[in-house]
């Protein structure tokens, strides 16, 4: 099994990134956080969902993994948890089946201790121990009750000790429930951080309030900085905040984490959020909008659902509907062994994971053995899912609880199923081999599958069902996140030429832009190669790195007569953001215009920009003359490099530069000499990477310094010829590759109407270009990239 890792920062940018930061994307609600030494525990509500509580430890806020589960027999629905230490021992108190409970033990991973009823209404238990070493439950509407020394009964009556903080009555909420209070002493205070306004409903439904007093009954001031984290509008990329927990890191920086849902994406549930806090003055406590970003690992995978059952028990993402069956889970010959029940998703036995991502594909490798039933599900209560199943005669396509349509089996008792699901609209597939995919339904919509039409705050979960009374074998559950990129991913509206393709974040417009060289393929009464001349730098923009929109054309001044004026032409755009924010252009300068190769001197250029759409000149490099193709990087020790060809005396020879600050660069340094261009530059899997265009597809070269590079075996990536894919079949070109969640995606361009006896025409179709991407693998220590299969992207954003 997997070793699951989640990274908060998938990148090794050192741009700042904003808040809040989701660091468990996905069904994670009603976070609990503890710190404990150099260690942070975090666990969540499991509801109806069995084993237990999944326990999250990390050593930084950022990157967690999972821990343990309690594998308690949970009665009901168990939600809300708070998880402590007190004494050296660990306790969960939770709310389910209308009483709170608990449960501890002495070491964080287990064994936990079965359920214990404290026997006492209300929800939402908080622990707190006063000065004097007694011990507290604050619950849901502001009450409180004594616990006994152990924790492990109640004392007294429950009695109320806050009235809340009364919000604007013209704010969108489901109601005042005032619920989730978590305690923390600091300076001589008690601070009560409440959640009001309903969990779900409204997009501003939910908020999180402060409150502080001497006593831990109270009276209690409410802080006049409430609410400290609140949705103001449905525009925000985080909907109903809430339900937060402090904790305090070993550099004595304070932080809140809390639950959220992603914008229009109700049906992953809640993600853990979050956000750093300040504390002022006058002794409360507010966000920090000015705290730098916690530490990015780019070398850390993010969390994948991916099991191929090797391993000798199941991983802990999973969970069941329902009571744990530990004797109807086999895990045996590297497969998973799942004994069915009942007759469809509704009451068969299910086995789930959280989903991350809203844009994803699952599949996975049946075998329906003697009697055996089952298939691969969308699943968010008994009444509310879908899916493919399959017995030995016939297929399933469940569209819903109360739609289904059934096809015959003719793939027999071992087959594949897929489910890819793309913001809420799933196409769901067959194959008998893995290979051909074989479409049963598609564009079915999931978007209305979630708590605010069908209740009970889950969240549509992906997994395996059994049915029947056989038993089913499963292989190679797979998951891949990212939205589906289409081909082509872009054409230019204005010249149908765009090439040389640079991807980099935009902050300020929050989604991906694309600078490309905007080539007038278009103007076909323009002779010789004059066309790819006088050009300017096209921009286009995505939010998911899949689906882009022309926005038009960088701000760039006029340029010296020197470098061309008004006929300068600007080539092979690459961008990178300094320490001082500001963004650097590096640009290839043809100063002026030709029907053929090499008549005009071509320059360098760096310019700079804080909007990324207005830019003024800096310099222009003194290289020889025609020097092209810079590719800037920063080395892992700081420094940046400027990669570029120098083609002086027919030659083909790369060099760098370095500079600490981006304004003073050093001598060139020779890199290698090999046919090609448009180097593409990059770190990914521990070492740093080249891929350079030579007219035949890619090379690819790598380095354990940046220095001696030493090319790959196996020939170029993407040759003529090589693709299938609508304006993909001919060479890849010039491309810029973006590593992101320890994933690498490469950029690139081609002459989609350069095929057979076409080729060597001179027209519109030869001319125009296509952006496509394709996703980068290591195997065996070399990157291949399958430019046919199914391309899924999934950029963080920087």
């Amino acid at each position: 099994m997997l070793i699951f890792v989640l990274l908060l920062l998938a990148s090794s940018s050192l741009v700042a990134a904003e808040y809040p930061r989701a660091i468990l994307p996905g069904d994670f609600p009603d976070p609990t956080i503890i710190r404990d030494g150099e260690e942070f525990y975090m666990t969540h509500s499991p509801f109806v969902y069995s084993p237990g509580f999944l326990i999250w430890r990390s050593t930084d806020l950022a990157n967690w993994e999972p821990l343990a589960r309690t594998h308690t027999e949970i009665r009901g629905s168990a939600y809300a948890p708070d998880l402590v230490k007190h004494d050296g021992r660990y306790y969960i108190y939770y709310p389910a089946s209308g009483s709170n409970w608990v449960i501890w033990a002495d070491d964080i991973r287990g064994p936990w201790s079965p359920p214990i009823d404290l026997k006492t209404q209300r929800i939402d238990p908080g622990h707190v121990v006063a000065q004097d070493g007694k011990r507290f439950l604050h619950l849901s509407a502001g009450t409180m009750i004594p616990l006994a020394d152990d924790g492990l009964s109640t004392e007294g009556e429950l009695t109320t000790v806050y009235k809340g903080w009364r919000y604007p009555r013209e704010w969108k909420t489901e109601g005042f429930y005032l619920e989730s209070p978590k305690l923390n002493y600091k300076d001589g205070y008690y601070y009560l951080t409440s959640a009001q306004g309903g969990t779900a409903g409204p997009p501003t439904s939910h908020m999180v309030v402060s409150a502080r007093s001497k006593n831990v009954d109270g009276p209690w001031e409410n802080s006049p900085y409430n609410p400290i984290v609140r949705t103001h509008s449905a525009e925000e990329p985080w909907w109903s905040k809430g339900h937060g927990t402090l904790v305090c890191d070993t550099h004595n920086d304070w932080w809140i984490v809390y639950h959220g849902y992603k914008r229009a994406a109700h049906t992953l549930g809640r993600h853990t959020l979050i956000d750093p806090i300040k504390w002022t003055d006058d002794g409360w406590f507010t966000l920090d909008e000015d705290r730098p970003p916690l530490p990015a690992s780019p070398k850390v995978s993010p969390v994948d659902p991916s099991d191929d059952f090797s391993a000798d028990k199941l991983g802990l993402l999973w969970s069941f509907w329902g009571r744990y069956p530990r004797n109807a889970i086999e895990l045996k010959e590297g497969s998973l062994f799942l004994r069915g029940r009942g007759e469809s998703p509704a009451n068969g036995r299910k086995m789930l994971v959280t989903i991350p991502d809203h844009h994803y594909e699952v599949q996975v490798e049946v075998d329906l053995g003697e009697a055996g039933a089952g298939g691969l599900i969308l699943y968010y209560r008994e009444s509310v899912f879908a899916g493919v199943t399959a017995d030995e005669s016939s297929l399933t396509v469940h569209k819903d609880a109360t739609e289904s349509e059934t096809f015959e089996n003719k793939l027999g008792k071992n087959f594949f199923l897929k489910i890819i699901n793309q913001e809420d609209l799933c196409t769901l597939q067959v194959s008998k081999d893995g290979g051909e995919w074989e479409t049963l339904v598609d564009h079915l919509d999931v978007s209305g599958m979630h708590h605010n039409n069908h209740r009970s705050f889950y969240a549509l979960r992906a997994g395996l069902v059994a049915t029947g009374s056989g038993t089913t074998r499963f292989d190679n559950f797979r998951y891949q996140s990212g939205a589906l990129a289409p081909k082509p991913l872009f054409r230019d509206p204005v010249y149908d030429g765009a090439a040389d393709p640079c991807i980099v974040w935009n902050p300020i417009v929050k989604k991906w832009w694309m600078f490309y060289t905007n080539r007038r393929s278009t103007e076909t009464e323009l002779p010789g190669v004059s066309w790819v001349f006088k050009t300017k730098i096209g921009i286009a923009e995505s939010e998911d790195g899949a689906h882009w929109s022309y926005v038009g054309t960088a701000n760039i001044p006029r340029l010296p007569e020197e470098l061309g004026g008004g006929n300068a032409t600007l080539w092979a755009p690459d961008i990178v953001r300094g320490d001082d924010g500001a963004w650097r252009l590096f640009l290839s300068i043809q100063a002026g215009v030709a029907e053929s190769w090499g008549k005009v001197p071509g320059y360098i250029v760096q310019l700079s920009s804080d909007d990324l759409r207005n830019w003024k000149v800096d310099h222009t490099f003194d290289l020889p003359v025609g020097s092209y193709d810079a590719e800037a990087i920063r080395t892992p020790q700081g420094a940046w490099r400027l990669y570029y060809k120098d083609p002086s005396n027919h030659a083909s020879t790369f060099y760098f530069l370095e500079s600490d600050d981006l304004r003073r660069w050093s001598e060139p340094q020779r890199v290698l000499s090999t046919q090609g261009e448009g180097p593409a530059m990059f770190h990914w899997k521990g070492a740093d990477w080249m891929i350079l265009c030579d007219g035949r597809g890619f090379k690819t070269f790598r380095s354990d310094d940046g220095i001696d590079w030493i090319q790959q075996p196996g020939g170029p990536l993407m040759p003529h010829g090589s693709g299938v894919g609508t304006d993909d079949t001919t060479t890849a070109r010039h491309g810029d590759v973006i590593v992101s969640k320890n994933r690498a995606y490469l950029y690139y361009f081609t002459h989609p109407g350069r095929v057979g006896e076409d080729a060597t025409k001179d027209g519109y179709e030869q001319r125009r270009s296509s952006i496509q991407v394709v996703e980068l693998k290591l195997r065996d220590d070399r990157i291949v990239a399958e430019r046919n299969d199914p391309t899924y992207v999934d950029l963080e954003p920087r």
